[in-house]
């Protein structure tokens, strides 16, 4: 027998090999059996924790026992709401991924991987995932994703998914004791399927499944052939357990090293690369890689590869109390300390229907002879019914030979009792309505509110704490680390347009666009435009708004110090924008900016449109005369303006003043008329056409000159002021 063996460890074996495939077999099936056991508590715990939240709280055995004491088994479901409550929260409260390049070339890149992320999840529905899969971790402990690519079989195309799992047919490695699972050795997927589907997967193997099935169909009901078939078979259904095992195993690698010192696999080395003397060597060493098993009870459907490069099992947990100290520790979520005041409260609610019941009618005492024989049957028929009067026999009311037992006081306590226990389902959960902000008055300061919402969010710090945990690795599977390519750089490498924007603004983007660039060097180079596949990154789970963070605080802080101070709230708009964490906050910055400069510019020109009014108003008035201070042929030009005297009166006293006060200038004016008749009286060939006579500079030099000459017949002479608005037209100041 030893020598047997020996033999079967010398040969090397071929896939294909019915031994290799039955060795093979073994172990996937012992692990799976492992798993299995394992997990079976907490599976119970957790269909217990689904069966609450929708409403399922009493066994069949509690439900006979209410039914053989007349009781009905009420369910005043107090934990759905507060569910709820915590997946609506989370609904209005994602998270945002964003890339972070560790180099100024990388800035680009970085934004592209973000747009192509939202496309993905945009495209997967990931929002609605993710959310199935908080809510499975906030009721059982557990929520699962699967990280994957499928191709559509009619277009040819395929796609990066991420995709919600059931919980319960994952079977993580028992001696995993990280949260997360990381230092899993395996982890399965189950799924139950029938015949047909999986010979259609899998028609290489339609032999053994038909074999298989057979076997299943013809066993008999025995102990040992019936644990086979929970395991693998349901016979009602004529469905099969078919398992998928991720699991790790360390295999020899080969690495070609190049002359600039990168490191390449042996399919990405070129023959060019040998030509032009850029190989300089290999190097093997153990590694760690992901392979995946897919098989029933005892047929191996497939033993291959992961299909992925990114070297992790595509499979996220969300992960809600779990530590992984103990052995015998299974994770939990919300519901599963909320069942015992949940039970409570149904049995306190039972028992005050039972006691109102008993109670309402309190009974009494009844003589023998008070009541004939079909009286007496006809009270115990119709006794309890509203407005019913029972006949008795004549005196029995007056003799008092019925009397009514006092009715008991309804048990206050237990009222308390169920009050007291839905407080706890508050207090344990955390879940209140402050997290929500309807219980806090319109009045309360910004750390008022702060204060009560955070009291709130610090309980449920660990759901959301494991959502982040969970999202910032799929968008690492997504996209790979560091000598491990994701998803995205292993299968989109061909050249995409991608819609990366909402419908209200369509933006467009172009992936792995080839270009020719002209080099003086060395001529033509192609050059691959927003490459997925380069650039070296960190990856960030932004928080928006799940919880108070520090900058948030500082805008309470501010919003407190302007409403204290009265000061106006546009004072610090712009130092609550730096401090509020919202995508939008740049575009409100850029837009807030202009309406200010627009705001500054307006009241600008409005400042210097009421400087330039008030300087023409200054002119105005250190030009403008008393009327008393005026010369009477003046005067009387400013009454006939007005209307007072007529105008012929007022023209003939300013000639006669000016014949009299300016004589050189009534001889000028005198010959300007004169040669305009001369004009006039020309035959009209000869005269020619003159603009508007004006008087000119030289005469207006005279008249001012005149000011500080003496005048004819003791008349006063024109004050400086005076001349100027005359000459300008401007009518003195009445």
């Amino acid at each position: 027998m030893e020598l047997k063996i020996e033999i079967e460890k010398s040969v090397q074996l071929l896939p294909n090999d019915p031994m290799y495939r039955k060795r093979g077999i073994g172990k996937y099936r012992q692990w799976f059996r492992d798993a299995v056991d394992f997990w079976n508590k907490w599976q119970i715990e957790a269909r217990e924790d689904f069966d609450f939240v929708e409403g399922k709280q009493w066994s069949e055995s509690d439900r006979k026992k209410f039914a053989e004491t007349g009781r009905v088994p009420l369910v005043i479901n107090r934990i759905k709401p507060l569910i709820n409550l915590l997946s609506g929260y989370q609904k209005l409260h994602r998270y945002d991924v964003n890339f972070l390049g560790r180099t100024p070339d990388d800035v680009q890149l970085a934004e592209v991987r973000k747009e192509v992320t939202k496309y993905i999840l945009d495209r997967c529905h990931y929002d609605n995932e993710e959310s199935a899969a908080f809510v499975d971790m906030a009721i059982c402990g557990l929520g699962w994703q699967f990280v994957g690519y499928k191709v559509d079989e009619e277009t040819g195309k395929g796609e990066a998914f991420v995709k919600r799992e059931n919980p319960f047919s994952i079977y993580p490695d028992p001696e995993s004791h990280e949260a997360d699972f990381s230092d899993a050795k395996y982890i399965f997927r189950a799924k139950w399927t029938d015949k047909d589907e999986l010979k259609s997967v899998y028609p290489e193997h339609a032999a053994e499944i038909d074999a298989q099935f057979a076997i299943y169909d013809s066993a008999e009901e025995e102990n040992s052939v019936r644990d086979q078939e929970l395991l693998w078979y349901k016979r009602e259904l004529q469905k099969i357990r078919m398992v998928e095992c991720w699991y790790k195993c360390r295999e020899v690698q080969t690495k070609i090293i190049l002359a600039n010192g990168e490191e390449i696999s042996p399919e990405e080395l070129l023959p060019e690369m040998f030509f032009n003397g850029l190989v300089v060597g290999e190097k093997s060493f153990d590694a760690t890689v992901v392979k995946c098993a897919v098989f029933f009870d005892t047929v191996l459907l497939e033993d291959i590869p992961s299909p992925y490069q990114h070297g992790e099992f595509p499979l996220v947990p969300m992960t809600l109390f779990y530590y992984g100290i103990g052995g015998d520790e299974i994770p939990a979520g919300i519901v599963r300390d909320l069942k015992a005041p949940q039970r409570e409260i149904n049995k306190r609610r039972i028992q005050q229907l039972h006691i109102l019941n008993t109670t309402g009618n309190g009974g009494g005492f009844i003589e023998d002879d008070a009541m004939t024989e079909k009286q007496f049957a006809e009270f115990e028929r119709k006794g309890n019914v509203p407005g019913h009067f029972q006949r008795v026999r004549p005196g029995t009311i007056a003799q008092g030979k019925i009397m009514e037992r006092q009715i008991g006081q309804y048990p206050v306590g237990l009222a308390q009792a169920e009050a007291q226990a839905t407080a706890d389902l508050t207090a344990i959960s955390g879940l209140n309505e402050a997290l929500m902000g309807v219980d806090i008055p319109s009045q309360a300061s910004g750390r008022a509110i702060q204060l009560k919402q955070q009291q709130a969010i610090t309980h449920l710090a660990n759901c959301f704490d494991a959502q982040r945990t969970a999202k910032k690795k799929m968008a690492y599977l997504l996209w790979g680390r560091q000598g491990h390519a994701g998803i995205v750089p292993q299968f989109y490498t061909a050249e995409e347009v991608y819609r990366v924007e909402g419908n209200n603004q369509q933006k467009y983007i172009t992936v792995n666009q080839q270009v020719i660039e002209q080099d003086p060097i060395a001529g033509n180079i192609v050059k691959t435009l927003n490459d997925l596949s380069v650039g070296d990154f960190d990856i960030v789970v932004a928080d928006i708004e799940s919880s108070i963070t520090n900058k948030q605080n500082k805008a309470w802080l501010i919003l407190d110090a302007i409403a204290q101070l009265q000061l106006p709230p546009t004072i610090a708009h712009d130092l609550m924008l730096n401090y509020l964490d919202i995508p939008e906050k740049d575009e409100i910055k850029k837009r807030l900016q202009e309406t200010q400069e627009s705001q500054a510019k307006a009241a600008q020109e409005e400042m210097q449109m009421k400087l330039q009014l008030e300087e023409i108003k200054n002119q105005n008035s250190n030009i403008s005369i008393s009327f008393k201070d005026l010369p009477p042929a003046a005067q009387i030009a400013v009454l006939a303006k007005r209307g007072v005297v007529p105008q012929e009166m007022a023209d003939n006293a300013m000639q006669m003043w000016i014949q009299q006060s300016f004589p050189q200038v009534a001889e000028q004016q005198f010959e300007q008329l004169q040669q305009m008749q001369d004009l006039q009286n020309l035959p009209p060939e000869m005269q020619m056409q003159s603009p508007e006579q004006e008087m000119p500079q030289e005469q207006i030099d005279q008249l001012l000159a005149l000011q500080n000459q003496p005048t004819q017949n003791n008349s006063s002479p024109l004050t400086q002021p005076a001349i100027e608005n005359l000459l300008a037209g401007i009518s003195p100041a009445l």
